[in-house]
């Protein structure tokens, strides 16, 4: 419902919530934040961009894909964000209802929205979701539709608003068991190098200085890589570059060229090859379908 908010998170629940316990708030370049706390629950969602997340002391970069569960009182501030943009839904668990809700059977629900310090001395980092492409766009789809009921308020919008949240977070929840269910052992150095290609994607990165990074030697590294991924180092990095290259396509006037240059491709005739093998399309025919 609000599209811009230079210092969105430090006021009280009132103005946010606008009478109602659910909210949404879109904000396309989020600033870096001092640390603070709000009154409600926030579900982010990170569209584009990257910056570091800090959590009662803890930091953690995060980038396009992650989604952040701040619990109501919880401290958090972001720093040295580029060009973040966040998707905030924000809400009253009471009035929702989460705490009365049989999630014993539910642990990727109870690790993103159930905040206990006593069981999960990483809160912050149970509290952190990294999705794929496909996760990412229903998502966003998600709250899209969440936005076009609050917004229109036809009649039953607040109990088609609620069912709609609801049903966000039993994905959420469903994807978080997912995810640690297929790489329960995953190797932390991966995990960590996958944290600094999101980061980095758009620099000239390569396996080597990639392996390097992990303090392994490129053989191992690839190995390893594509064992806790499914695919390699390069063609992870491929993937990245494009669901850039597809969000700039939609919302910028940057010529072909010069998205491939920013999302780290080697020229717009490489990006050009990519496009038509992953996605059967050109750019260009990509923005002309797409344009925003």
């Amino acid at each position: 419902m609000r599209t811009n908010d230079a210092d969105a998170g430090v006021r009280t629940r009132e103005p946010f919530l606008q009478g109602f316990y659910i909210d949404v708030c879109d904000v396309p370049d989020q600033p870096d934040v001092p640390a603070r706390a709000h009154a409600f629950t926030e579900l982010a969602v990170i569209c584009e961009g990257q910056g570091i997340y800090c959590c009662d002391g803890d930091e953690y970069p995060v980038a396009a894909g992650d989604v952040i569960v701040i619990h109501a009182g919880q401290r958090y501030a972001y720093r040295e964000t580029r060009k973040l943009y966040l998707r905030r839904v924000l809400f009253d668990r009471e009035q929702l209802g989460l705490d009365s809700l049989n999630i014993t059977h539910f642990p990727g629900f109870y690790a993103l929205f159930i905040l206990d310090p006593d069981d999960s001395p990483n809160a912050g980092m149970d509290s952190l979701l990294h999705l794929g492409e496909k996760q990412l766009r229903r998502t966003r789809e998600l709250i899209d539709e969440l936005q076009r009921e609050l917004i229109k308020q036809n009649p039953g919008f607040k109990m088609v608003t609620q069912h709609l949240l609801l049903f966000l977070i039993g994905k959420l929840g469903r994807w978080y068991n997912q995810i640690n269910r297929n790489h329960p052992e995953s190797d932390p150095r991966i995990t960590r190098s996958i944290r600094y290609m999101e980061q980095e994607f758009y620099e000239a990165l390569t396996v080597e200085e990639l392996a390097q990074k992990s303090n392994m030697s490129e053989r191992a590294y690839y190995r390893a890589f594509q064992k806790a991924t499914g695919v390699s180092p390069n063609q992870y990095l491929n993937s990245l570059r494009l669901s850039q290259a597809c969000e700039l396509l939609k919302h910028s006037r940057m010529s072909v060229t010069e998205v491939a240059l920013e999302c780290g491709f080697q020229s717009g005739s490489y990006m050009n090859r990519l496009f038509k093998k992953h996605l059967d399309i050109t750019p260009l025919s990509y923005r002309k379908m797409n344009k925003v």
